[in-house]
């Protein structure tokens, strides 16, 4: 085996992943390549470090968030056919008006700069010097 060959291989021999076969293969290279077998030493002590690491308790109640979020959308459910479709005809609406104010934005801000090439500025008299000669 190759000696990047060997690299791909050493974290799923550390994990115990490889066949009988592949595990040979690995360990004779590494008996014989100083340089593959020190990058195993090192990521088998940095796999043995994280296996010592605690895993933290999550801190976030997801459900204390998820869960209003879930009671809006039920409630929204129960309302008659006709309701929830204004309420979702008022939301396209309001979100349809705020893409098109957008894009006027973008197209006046490209306007200006396309007109402001061929805006011509009066001359400016040079410092000191009255406009009239």
């Amino acid at each position: 085996m190759r000696c990047e060959e060997v690299q791909e291989r050493l974290s799923a021999l550390i994990d115990e992943q490889l066949s009988q076969t592949e595990r040979e293969q690995v360990l004779q290279h590494l008996y014989a390549c100083e340089a593959c077998s020190r990058e195993y030493q090192e990521l088998r002590r940095f796999v043995e470090f994280c296996r010592q690491l605690e895993a933290p308790e999550p801190r976030i109640d997801l459900w204390r968030e998820f869960q209003p979020m879930l009671a809006e959308i039920i409630a929204e459910q129960r309302l008659p056919f006709a309701q929830r479709l204004r309420r979702q005809w008022s939301r396209l609406v309001s979100q349809v008006c705020y893409g098109i104010i957008l894009f006027l934005q973008v197209v006046t801000y490209q306007l200006t700069i396309t007109l402001s090439r061929y805006i011509v500025e009066p001359e400016r008299p040079a410092y000191g010097r009255s406009a009239q000669g």
